[in-house]
């Protein structure tokens, strides 16, 4: 049985280290936890004076820190926080009778928890939690004399905000906490569609830091700069669930005792069905794409399904629905199809719809009348060590709707996709459809500055990698043209057949023939040579360029995937001899420069590779009855 340390070990590994980015505390609390009435200066005094007065708060910071340390039972030593946060709301709603709580903040050591769906187990030191149960909470007129602490059980939806402590300030005790609180952000952005983001922070002793999955502050000393916690405890106490990280136009409602989402597009809402069909996250979800099959609400006083008040009834036919965070310019996907479609004559046209979605709705989401867009990074924000090689980009909310639950026109039309992957193509009532092209873009438009795009399973290569791979032995003439190569690189058409390859890979690493059901031992030499290849960063690993630059990289993938696949299915690995040929034939003419900040191969695009291809992909489905293979997913 795994440890529940050693999971939460891996979680941090997964999902920390190329995400931080550090800011001070002061910017953290600008950007992250930011509402004008809250910052109010007359607000701050009167709290911190009200802390005084109740002894929590003294010239030198607080009076129950200062003498923490090893021996001390961490949760008697914390419980006062909870008495903090009753002083904290009582002072600020007795200043201005405007303020209404919508979370109760306290320790919560020994809480019980009620979780939607299956998964980790995570039980913070400290949370703060949304009254579900009225419209404000009420506030007692004297303060507690017992420590605060929640005993209650609570439900993971409503968890505003989390923290972990420590009473001790060494490195075991600092990774622990942040291992723990990777732990059960991950669980809480799992979770919940609705959670965009995760509040939280961290205390070994005196030193702080403010979390806002995947932002980061710098620490301080709490003692130092009591202030500080006091502004994020009036934050996460007196803020609305959209400023705290909640998505304000995807409500969680209860349908027949199960909680469901229910999304809202313009004057249309529609209702979840059962699980997301995909999730393009690899490890935190936050504002991962989802995509949903749904039904239709339409209003109705009679119906039997609250929303915010009005009743709806469901419908009855069943749509796709796909919920993205797209890069700021980047086109909505059916903007993108008709600058695909209107580059083709209409022969080619008419070929290449049939294997496009049929959208019935698709629009960047307005909320308080303004698009819905990422928060900005902080000022003077400083990114950790991290593989990310792009620069911080804003993104905008977009949804669409569509009826359905092709490469080589894309090359005749000019355009790369940029995103294939086994999620965007589909397979829908026996014909093949290519979706999710909102990052597609013309080949003679891509520059050196554009965002990486796609799924790291599924890239080509030289996009991880950011070169090309089969470059000519430089010559007199071409010599001082090969000290610039470095700016060379742009993704090109060839760039989205390898995708197809690595879709094939993927497949064959996790998904397996239902017959003949290979033995146990060769599945586990299958499941690690997957780790070689698979949940790796946007910018690869050796092993993945060694799959397209080493000339036997399809022997050595044989040598594993025999033991578990008949010899047909797995001829289709020697197109990674294909791809280098092309590779090679297509910089066999040095890029040219177009631009300041984009270089271009030459007329040199056929479609030659992908009338190899799908040869050599028809060729094994046409030798099974059905046109396609039966597998189950690798245990």
């Amino acid at each position: 049985m795994v440890r529940q340390s050693e999971t939460r070990s891996r979680i941090k590994r997964d999902n920390t280290d190329n995400l931080i980015e550090l800011c001070s505390p002061k910017a953290f609390l600008k950007t992250y936890a930011s509402n004008k009435q809250l910052r109010s200066k007359d607000l701050r005094n009167v709290v911190m004076n009200a802390l005084k007065e109740g002894k929590f708060l003294d010239d030198n910071g607080w009076i129950s820190l200062r003498n923490m340390g090893k021996g001390q039972n961490e949760n008697e030593t914390l419980a006062f926080l909870g008495q903090v946060a009753e002083t904290i709301t009582r002072a600020a709603t007795q200043h201005d009778e405007t303020l209404k709580p919508q979370a109760v903040a306290c320790p919560s050591p020994t809480a019980t928890y009620q979780h939607s769906i299956l998964g980790y187990r995570f039980f913070p030191d400290w949370t703060a939690v949304f009254n579900v149960l009225s419209s404000s909470i009420h506030v007692d007129a004297k303060p507690s004399t017992v420590s605060a602490s929640r005993k209650t059980p609570v439900k993971t939806l409503d968890i505003a905000s989390i923290a972990e402590f420590k009473l001790e300030d060494t490195t075991e005790k600092i990774i622990d906490n942040e291992e723990k609180m990777a732990g059960a952000a991950k669980q809480l952005l799992e979770i919940d569609p609705c959670r965009e983001r995760v509040l939280g922070f961290t205390m070994e002793k005196k030193r702080t830091r403010f979390w806002d999955f995947p932002r980061l502050s710098e620490p301080f000393d709490l003692n130092g700069k009591p202030e500080l916690l006091v502004d994020f405890l009036l934050f996460v106490i007196f803020a609305k669930k959209h400023e705290i990280g909640f998505n304000p136009t995807m409500p969680n409602i209860s349908v027949g005792g199960e909680d469901c989402s229910c999304y809202e597009i313009g004057n249309s809402f529609f209702l979840t069905v059962g699980s997301p069909l995909s999730e393009a996250a690899y490890d935190m979800v936050g504002r991962a794409t989802r995509v949903w099959v749904v039904v239709g609400l339409f209003p109705d006083r009679n119906g039997d399904i609250d929303v915010g008040g009005r009743r709806f009834r469901r419908g009855v036919t069943r749509r796709v629905l796909k919920d993205v965070w797209l890069y700021d310019k980047a086109h909505c996907e059916r903007e993108t199809q008709s600058s695909i479609l209107e580059k083709l004559d209409v022969k080619q046209k008419t070929k290449l719809e049939e294997y496009f979605l049929t959208f019935i709705m698709e629009e960047v989401i307005i909320y308080e009348g303004e698009p819905k867009r990422t928060l900005k990074k902080p000022s003077r924000t400083e990114v950790q060590p991290t593989m990310m090689s792009r620069t911080h980009m804003l993104r905008k909310h977009v949804r669409s709707v569509v009826n359905e639950e092709c490469l080589d026109l894309f090359r005749i039309a000019g355009f790369i996709h940029r995103d294939l992957s086994g999620g965007n193509t589909l397979f829908f009532e026996g014909r093949g459809i290519i979706s999710d092209m909102e990052y597609s873009k013309r080949y003679d438009e891509v520059s050196s500055h554009d965002p990486k795009t796609g799924a790291p399973d599924f890239m080509a290569a030289e996009y991880q990698a950011n070169c090309f791979f089969f470059l000519p032995s430089p010559t007199d003439t071409t010599e001082e043209l090969f000290k610039l190569q470095r700016q060379w690189f742009a993704p090109h058409f060839v760039h989205d057949v390898e995708s197809v390859y690595w879709q094939y890979l993927w497949f064959l690493h996790n998904r397996i023939p239902k017959t003949p059901e290979p033995s146990q031992s060769a599945l586990e030499k299958v499941k690690r040579q997957a780790r070689r290849y698979f949940g790796h960063s946007i910018d690869g690993n050796q092993d993945r360029f060694d799959v397209i630059r080493n000339e036997t990289s399809h022997i050595l993938l044989l040598g594993v995937l025999e033991s578990v696949y008949c010899p047909l299915i797995l001829q289709p690995l020697d197109l990674s001899i294909t791809l280098r040929e092309e590779y090679r034939r297509v910089v066999r003419s040095l890029p040219m420069k177009k631009s300041d900040d984009a270089w271009r191969l030459g007329d040199v695009f056929n479609g030659d590779i992908y009338e190899k291809f799908l040869g050599k992909l028809q060729a094994v489905l046409d030798a099974y009855p059905d046109g396609y293979i039966t597998l189950d997913a690798a245990r």
